[in-house]
């Protein structure tokens, strides 16, 4: 099995790759954020970028991993190509590589991450600059282990892309990581 995590800066283009890698390559893609968004409805709240974190940090008092091991528990049997995006935390990111798949990291700058968002326009991107600003300090570095920590995440990635560019440069930088990395092209309908 193929599995690439993925970590970063919110609006550094995770879901540029997912797409990327699901479109070019057959991955199916897990959102983490997706599983939170269904966990606060589910509990009958707004799935806005702060429940979605403070749920996250329920699951990682549990265990360090126990975030990525309920995610991971959704993905069927026998699938072969598989994406979790993304990872938040040190512990979260060596469970991904400890399951035999690589990690990557993307970054962009804060101004460049905050335009990207406010183009993309989802609920949980619905924040002024200051606030987009506070949350990154927040998710930067916690020494409380049960809260996000993606400076540590980030740092253990296999492989780090700065993406200030353009998709396609993007695309070309994943391309390269994949094939050193031993994964083949397979075209999807």
């Amino acid at each position: 099995m193929h599995l690439i995590g993925l970590t970063g800066t919110h609006g550094a283009g995770k879901g540029t790759v997912t797409e990327f890698l699901a479109r070019t390559y057959g991955f199916v893609v897990y959102s983490v954020s997706e599983f939170l968004a269904d966990e606060v409805l589910r509990r009958g709240g707004q799935p806005d970028r702060t429940a979605r974190r403070d749920i996250a940090n329920e699951f990682r008092r549990v265990s360090p991993t126990a975030l990525m091991e309920a995610v991971c528990a959704t993905v069927p049997e026998g699938m072969n190509r598989v994406v979790i995006e993304p990872q938040y935390t040190l512990e979260e990111v060596r469970y991904i590589q400890g399951r035999g798949g690589i990690v990557l990291a993307l970054d962009a700058s804060l101004e460049t991450r905050y335009a990207r968002i406010r183009v993309r326009g989802s609920a949980k991107d619905n924040v002024s600059f200051e606030e987009f600003r506070r949350a990154q300090t927040l998710e930067m570095e916690s020494k409380d282990g049960d809260r996000q920590n993606l400076m540590t995440a980030m740092a253990a990635a296999n492989v780090s892309v700065k993406n200030e560019g353009t998709r396609e440069e993007l695309e070309r930088a994943i391309s390269g990581t994949l094939k050193a990395y031993g994964v083949d092209r397979m075209y999807v309908a």
